[in-house]
C-alpha cells in the first residue's frame, strides 16, 4: 500500500462492512458431514479454516454439509467434541477438520488436498458407506 490512495483514512474505517464468519450447524441431510473444531467462532483458526472450507465447498454444492464444533460452548458441542476424542483415542487440536467422524486435518489444508478428500468420501458413501 504504497499508493496515498490505497490508505484507509479514519473516516472510511466506520464504513467498511466486514462479514462475520457464523458458527454452521448441520441439519443431517448430505452425504458428507464436514466438522471444524475450534475454541470458539471468529478465533483466527476458525476463520482461516471455514474459509478454505466455504471455498471449496462451492463445487460440492448439498452433497457436503459444515458443522462447527466449539469446543468450550454449550453441551451439544462439548458432548459431541469429546466423542469426536474419544474415536481419535486423543484431544483434538484447534483447528481440526474432520470428514465423516474420521480425523483428516490437524492444520488448515490447502484447498485442493480438501478437495480430494471430499470426493474420496463422496466416493465411499456411492459404494455403501455411511456418515458416522
Amino acid at each position: 500500500m504504497n499508493d496515498k490512495n490505497d490508505v484507509i483514512k479514519p473516516a472510511q474505517k466506520s464504513r467498511l462492512k466486514l462479514e462475520a464468519v457464523e458458527e454452521r450447524i448441520a441439519k443431517g441431510e448430505a452425504p458428507v458431514l464436514i466438522e471444524i473444531i475450534c475454541e470458539r467462532v471468529h478465533c483466527v483458526m476458525y476463520d482461516y479454516a471455514i474459509n478454505t472450507v466455504d471455498m471449496v465447498a462451492e463445487e460440492f454444492g448439498d452433497q457436503i454439509e459444515i458443522q462447527t464444533v466449539v469446543r468450550r460452548d454449550g453441551i451439544k458441542n462439548v458432548t459431541r467434541f469429546m466423542k469426536l476424542c474419544k474415536k481419535a483415542g486423543r484431544m483434538l487440536s484447534v483447528p481440526t477438520i474432520l470428514i465423516n467422524g474420521d480425523v483428516l486435518f490437524t492444520t488448515i489444508p490447502l484447498p485442493d488436498e480438501l478437495t480430494d478428500a471430499i470426493k474420496q468420501y463422496l466416493e465411499k458413501n456411492t459404494s455403501g458407506a455411511h456418515r458416522k
